[in-house]
């Protein structure tokens, strides 16, 4: 079994109001972007916690604690190692016209659980939000402060993501 670097929470990024299903974001994410999917050859959650705070698994493992080489991210301030996405079926208003924390009572449970096996389990291990690294005003996915959100559960210092300074330049 590999080590676990990294717990990554998202959103669905879709109306409080629809109630997803673990399926339909596995066609969005494989669908081509041609036919308005995302091109992606796999989804990019490992689980899925749906409004009724459900914890559906979208790629197939041995066990929860089986990581896969898919869980690299790139970008600006790239996220290397071992990662596990989580994401939750929600994060815009109804209209989806903005960001918004809709995660119900049994979806922040569900998420709550998961932080904690994980951190018990990988001691060392970073829990952050998809736009932590990156976070711009235009996006805000998961749509809640994680680290504000683990500091509230008592999730060690050691497991919360440290932002870098910003740097501006002139």
């Amino acid at each position: 079994m590999e080590t676990l670097n990294y717990l990554i929470l998202h959103s669905t990024d879709s109306s409080e109001a629809k109630n997803l299903s673990s399926q339909d974001i596995v066609t969005h994410h494989t669908r081509p972007i041609s036919s308005g999917g995302l091109g992606f050859n796999r989804p990019g959650f490992d689980y899925l916690v749906l409004q009724d705070g459900t914890l559906e698994t979208l790629v197939n493992e041995n066990s929860p604690t089986d990581v896969d080489l898919w869980g690299i991210s790139g970008g600006q301030h790239p996220i290397l190692g071992r990662v596990k996405h989580i994401g939750y079926v929600g994060g815009r208003t109804l209209k989806e016209a903005f960001w918004k924390d809709t995660r119900t009572i049994e979806q922040t449970k569900t998420l709550e659980a998961i932080v904690r096996f994980y951190t018990l389990r990988f001691p060392k291990m970073i829990v952050l939000g998809f736009d932590d690294p990156t976070r711009t005003e235009e996006s805000k996915n998961p749509a809640f402060d994680v680290q504000a959100w683990l500091k509230s559960l008592g999730v060690p210092t050691r497991n919360q993501y440290q932002k870098l300074p910003q740097v501006r330049t002139v």
